[in-house]
């Protein structure tokens, strides 16, 4: 597998850290495969959305199907430039933010 650009993580501390980006898996993905923790209570099927990350630069495919439903039902819970991890992909260079602590889980009450 070839990677197609760079993947920068910014935590909620303000530290960074690159790893390698690859079209053929979503941001939710690449944390797991680089042992980097985001909040997921689905298993990464764009029901929960708890997996919400910022993308501050760069470019990720784009929004479409539950994660489309997910935000037009629950449209206030969704910041600008939010994206669920387990729907988007990067398409090069790509830096996320990576939330303080896990949202509404949109299938139960808190949401």
């Amino acid at each position: 597998m070839r990677a197609i650009g760079v993947l920068t993580w910014v935590f909620p501390n303000g530290s960074t850290l690159e790893t390698a980006a690859y079209e053929q898996f979503n941001i939710l993905a690449h944390a797991e495969v680089f042992e980097l923790t985001i909040a997921q209570a689905c298993g990464g099927q764009a029901e929960c959305g708890t997996c919400r990350v910022r993308v501050l630069a760069g470019e990720v495919t784009a929004m479409q199907g539950e994660e489309a439903q997910l935000r037009a039902e629950h449209p206030s819970h969704f910041g600008e430039l939010e994206r669920l991890a387990c729907r988007a992909r990067p398409l090069g260079d790509v830096r996320v933010a990576v939330r303080t602590k896990r949202p509404p889980d949109f299938r139960g009450d808190d949401a």
